[in-house]
């Protein structure tokens, strides 16, 4: 298999983990990046001079995205700051704490010339803001886009991601976009789909 793109996360505030129920979803900006890694604890028995037992079990994870933007609404619903009604103004203090959010995105994969897409949910994640980096413009453009990196923890059922392979891309954003519970597309996602 090979993964070839990747597209349309969703990011949601988790209201009840033992339904999986979602509220607030939005399309965070597009896609750039995702690295999700998982941490085990684990423990080794060694008996008559060779290993007996391993057990590993998941402890917890970590994941970074990379978007080429973070909607206002990030502010509210991941990290928990006051945002005015027109969203030109985002208030952050000093006992603003974040919320447990799902995060969901697809990537394009490649098996046998056959492209298929395959959805990711990972459905209870607690983000930090990460340090702001600004440069001034000089002889050559850059740019500079914003990331943001989390805590992945277990539902009460012990799920902590679900994978799903959909044959087209709209299939797959429509799984996401139920799981986190938006009911309709976003512009960014018809854009993406087009």
């Amino acid at each position: 298999m090979a993964y070839v793109g990747l597209s349309n996360p969703y990011i949601a505030k988790l209201v009840d983990e033992a339904k999986k129920t979602y509220t607030d979803c939005f399309a965070c900006g597009k896609a750039m990046t995702v690295n999700i890694t998982p941490n085990y604890n684990e423990a080794k028995l060694y008996a008559n001079n060779q290993l007996a037992e391993n057990v590993k079990e998941f402890k917890d994870g970590n994941i970074t995205l990379g978007t080429d933007r973070l909607p206002v609404k990030a502010m509210t619903v991941c990290f928990g700051h006051t945002v005015s009604d027109d969203e030109k103004e985002v208030v952050y203090k000093t006992n603003d704490a974040a919320n447990y959010v799902g995060v969901g995105f697809y990537v394009d994969e490649m098996i046998n010339n056959v492209k298929e897409y395959v959805a990711t949910v990972v459905y209870k994640v607690k983000f930090s803001e990460t340090a702001n980096d600004y440069t001034t413009k000089g002889e050559n453009i850059e740019f500079k886009t914003p990331s943001i990196e989390g805590t992945i923890a277990g539902l009460e059922s012990g799920e902590w991601k679900t994978t799903k392979t959909f044959s087209s891309s709209m299939e797959a954003d429509a799984w996401l976009r139920e799981t986190l519970g938006l009911t309709t597309p976003t512009t960014l996602n018809k854009q993406a789909e087009g």
